[in-house]
């Protein structure tokens, strides 16, 4: 508590955290207004997956670029560039949409832009962590990254559906732009972070001692690709999924942004617990955490109330969030620093490299069964991919340092 108290108090910690918030809020509201402003002008399932896909695949294509590139560069002025750009392109988005008569390929194109500039950010984080914060001391801080996440689960959903439902869409991303603007400053408040030397090695050099890392520890690579197969048959059929159910079902858009935002209250007390509590087998503990969640896919294809759907929806976000806590520390710890964000590239490539297939999977479901069929199949998926890494030696081996 003591650690988490000094944390709280210092400028730096502060204005690194409510940066990350304001990025979360964006980007977890971004694909719901997007989706909505599909669905809202009569366009299929089918392009609201496309359109999701388009922005989330250069994202997955470039992440091992960025992840290079914060190596090479000051990782805080690579996040900040990648802040503005994604604020700009934000604004054109909401341009598109509330002022052209548009079609799913005016969003695609821009939202790949907006999908780039999220590669060059994403990898800057895991590494930027350990610059500034001390070894005693990641924990907490990977606590409270989660937490600033969590706070994303929460506003982004919530600032969607609400924003979607009294606002419209357009004027929602417009919100959204002004978060990614907000998060920009913040960073350029951070203090501490490490210029690099001049590197002498070649672009493929760097790739290659990224990947001789990440494939000398078999509990990280194997985590990698269950996870790279959950988001193809979980999180990425789930996007189109849920806010098609909640619109035909359960009142739209305002009711499924209450129902993501449980799942980032579940999140900040995830990250409260992982800040309290030390797991002796992190990632397999972390793992039989995660199943709690799994309950929340069936509720949503029976299309219960929202009053059951939301709290299961919040132990689905406990859960990753606890996974998430110490899945980030394992790899700060078990890794050297000047490879830490091409890691995390790896680690982040690898995860959701199969992540816009499965939005375009969510779409193409529905056109061979019902929705609440497809969202059954998610939780079934979830259990077995859980189940995987719970039954694997080499992560049930891995103890905390």
């Amino acid at each position: 508590m003591e650690k988490n108290y000094r944390l709280i108090k210092d400028k730096n910690a502060r204005a690194f955290l409510g940066s990350q918030a304001f990025s979360f809020i964006g980007s977890g509201a971004m694909p719901i207004a997007l989706s909505f402003a599909l669905l809202d002008h009569g366009f299929s399932a089918l392009s609201v997956g496309g359109v999701l896909a388009a922005t989330d695949l250069p994202f997955v294509l470039l992440l091992l670029v960025g992840g290079v590139i914060a190596d090479r560069f000051s990782r805080k002025a690579v996040a900040i560039s990648s802040e503005v750009v994604r604020a700009l392109l934000a604004l054109v988005l909401a341009y598109i949409v509330i002022w052209v008569t548009f079609t799913p390929l005016e969003l695609a194109i821009v939202g790949a832009g907006w999908g780039v500039a999220r590669a060059f950010y994403a990898p800057t984080l895991t590494g930027m962590t350990p610059e500034i914060f001390t070894q005693d001391a990641l924990v907490a801080a990977n606590s409270f990254r989660e937490g600033a996440r969590a706070i994303g689960n929460l506003g982004g959903p919530a600032l969607a559906g609400f924003g979607v439902a009294y606002l419209g869409a357009g004027k929602t991303i417009l919100i959204i732009a002004v978060c990614y603007a907000i998060s920009g400053l913040w960073l350029s408040k951070v203090s501490g972070t490490i210029a690099p030397d001049v590197v002498e090695r070649s672009f493929l050099d760097d790739l290659k001692t990224g990947y001789r890392e990440v494939r000398s520890q078999t509990w990280c690579w194997l985590t990698i690709i269950v996870y790279s197969f959950m988001h193809l048959l979980v999180f990425g059929p789930l996007v189109v999924l849920g806010p098609l159910i909640a619109k035909r079902h359960l009142g739209g858009a305002a009711t499924w942004g209450v129902i993501l935002a449980f799942e980032g209250v579940g999140g900040i007390l995830g990250a409260v617990a992982a800040s309290r509590f030390k797991l002796k087998r992190p990632l397999w503990s972390a793992s039989i955490i995660a199943l709690l969640g799994s309950p929340s896919f069936f509720l949503l294809a029976l299309r219960v109330s929202p009053v059951f759907i939301a709290p299961s929806v919040a132990m689905l976000g406990f859960g990753f969030s606890f996974v998430g806590i110490n899945w980030e520390t394992t790899i700060q710890r078990f890794f050297p620093q000047e490879a830490m964000s091409r890691v995390s590239a790896y680690d982040i490539f690898g995860s959701v490299a199969l992540y816009p297939l499965g939005q375009v999977l969510g779409g193409l479901e529905t056109h061979f069964m019902s929705a609440s069929l497809a969202t059954i199949a998610c939780g079934i998926a979830l259990i077995a991919t859980s189940l995987i890494l719970i039954g694997s030696k080499s992560v049930y081996r891995l103890k905390s340092t």
